[in-house]
């Protein structure tokens, strides 16, 4: 069970960068890299919502989910790979837990 990382250049004005690690366990970290900032959530609390050529990712309180805690934009491509990836860990977590049994 390995995390993976990419990095991505947020859609928007600034181009700010980005790095994530997605973890299997069913955690997402991402660090702004020109702000010094440090997001993470739980799966299940993350939407991901298209504008156009960019597509939303929120973060949202699980029992609140007209509450963001935090949003990023990204470029379609590039929330369509990393959707990929948070279903990926998700499979892989529960081959894992299965072959435990």
């Amino acid at each position: 069970m390995y995390a993976k990382y990419r990095s991505y250049t947020l859609a928007g004005k600034e181009h700010l960068h980005v790095h994530l690690e997605v973890n299997p366990t069913g955690f997402i970290d991402i660090e702004i890299m020109e702000k010094h900032k440090q997001l993470n959530a739980e799966f299940e609390d993350l939407c991901f919502e298209e504008h156009g050529n960019t597509t939303e990712l929120d973060c949202v309180e699980h029992c609140k989910p007209k509450h963001k805690i935090w949003y990023i934009y990204l470029s379609r491509n590039d929330a369509k790979e990393l959707t990929t990836l948070i279903d990926e860990a998700k499979e892989e977590y529960e081959i894992i837990m299965r072959d435990l049994c």
